[in-house]
């Protein structure tokens, strides 16, 4: 049985003219066969320099470090890299036999220096692949402030990880702490590694995030899924929402990396696609699809691959051009993740009233759609970024959520913790329902 499912919202559009349909995909990971899941390689990378002192955020987050080493399993390893102005390796890669002794060395770190965040990542990674050949590599890379030390360039940054990712299979999530640590370099780090994102403004919350991260390691069912796809005969061109980090490949096709999934979670993908002109009555290929992961079973890991390609047909009647409302909510949420980077850049240009104008007019093209129970994950996101600006944008952390909330309204993942302060959460965080 496939655990993917792909929906046109039109699959007949009108002939003889241009027509832009959105290609909707949901992945439905497979439950673990068995409770004896291999061994997991997990490292935290925390940032030590002065300021996480301030507030008690760094007594708070070596409570989170004492949380992940009292649920290690007997096989699993655990490495605690720490930075500032220098790099210390704590703990180096080991299984941890005593844990009350490994949670005295934690309670005893305190803050100083710098933020050298590269080096950080780089020590954490060389810990990480002294593990086994085949065993899970996850880093939590945890600070509250901007690189100040070593590579601080966003695009080396992000490439360091995305190379840790291709080489030796390590997936970084990224936990921002606080008001002043820089939400687009968290964000494009994890998109670019297959990570979580967490925007986290109470240390209350860090013991959950450090939880939920490592829970997420020890029921990975789906790894390193990869979607590749190409335009075929009636396709013009295609375009995503930005979720995924994307490569364009040698034989014209596009990978979307999607990469590891838990077990039963629900991950849905919308592609923007453009359909070529053509004659009444005619119905052909418009895309194709490769989907690559490797399966987790009971007997080992799996190799996989399924491929699939979607039709579209055209018709001169507008009564037979239908929407199949089923995968409405999905494409109004990625496309509002899009409109929200698009808030954000108008207001980095100072056009904060240019900015909510812009979002009150798309929250009108929502309530034109008439289904508010398939809109409102969209519609409290727009509200809510809206009055964060009102409220003044950077007081309220409204770039921050702006940011964190852009991500995961187009990772949209059932899995994924939603760490915003808000008094919502969107609905498909734990979601099971069957509407694709």
């Amino acid at each position: 049985m496939s655990i993917f499912t792909t929906k046109l919202d039109y699959n007949k559009v009108l002939a003889n003219q241009e027509n832009e349909v959105h290609l909707v995909t949901r992945i439905d990971a497979p439950e673990l066969q068995s409770d004896e899941r291999k061994p997991v390689a997990f490292a935290i990378c925390l940032d030590r320099s002065g300021s996480m002192a301030m507030e008690g955020k760094f007594d708070y987050a070596l409570q989170a470090c004492e949380g992940v080493v009292k649920n290690l399993r007997p096989d699993d390893l655990f490495s605690l890299v720490t930075f500032d102005s220098e790099v210390e390796v704590v703990l180096p890669l080991v299984k941890i036999e005593d844990k009350e002794q490994v949670c005295e060395i934690i309670r005893n770190l305190s803050t100083r220096g710098m933020t050298y965040l590269s080096g950080g990542w780089e020590q954490a990674k060389e810990q990480l692949i002294k593990a086994e050949p085949g065993m899970l590599k996850r880093m939590l890379l945890l600070t509250d402030g901007m690189a100040n030390r070593g590579i601080t360039d966003h695009r080396e940054l992000i490439t360091l990880v995305g190379d840790g990712l291709r080489d030796h299979g390590i997936r970084t999530s990224c936990l921002g702490f606080g008001d002043h640590y820089q939400e687009d370099l968290l964000s494009d780090m994890a998109t670019h590694s297959t990570g979580n994102f967490y925007d986290v403004d109470s240390k209350e919350k860090l013991p959950t995030v450090f939880a939920a991260e490592l829970e997420g390691a020890l029921r990975i069912s789906v790894e390193n899924l990869r979607v590749r796809i190409k335009p075929e005969e009636y396709c013009e061109s295609i375009s995503d929402f930005g979720g995924m980090r994307r490569t364009e490949m040698e034989d014209g096709r596009t990978e979307l990396l999607v990469g590891d999934l838990v077990s039963e979670e629900v991950r849905s993908f919308a592609l923007q696609v453009r359909a070529s002109p053509c004659d009444s009555g005619m119905s052909g290929d418009l895309i194709s699809m490769e989907f690559i992961y490797d399966l987790v079973l009971e007997e080992g890991v799996e190799s996989r691959s399924e491929e699939r390609v979607v039709e579209i047909s055209f018709v001169d009647n507008p009564e037979k051009v239908v929407l199949d409302d089923s995968i409405l909510s999905i494409i109004t949420t990625q496309r509002t993740s899009k409109i929200i980077r698009q808030a954000i850049e108008k207001i980095d240009r100072g056009e904060e009233l240019e900015a909510i104008e812009f979002l009150r007019g798309e929250l009108k093209k929502l309530e034109e759609l008439e289904r508010p129970e398939l809109i409102a994950d969209s519609e409290m996101l727009i509200r809510s970024t809206i009055e964060k600006i009102e409220m003044g944008w950077r007081r309220s952390r409204g770039r921050k959520f702006a940011q964190y909330s852009s991500r995961s309204y187009s990772k949209m993942s059932s899995s994924e913790y939603w760490s915003a302060d808000e008094s919502y959460s969107p609905s498909f965080k734990g979601t099971n329902d069957d509407e694709l």
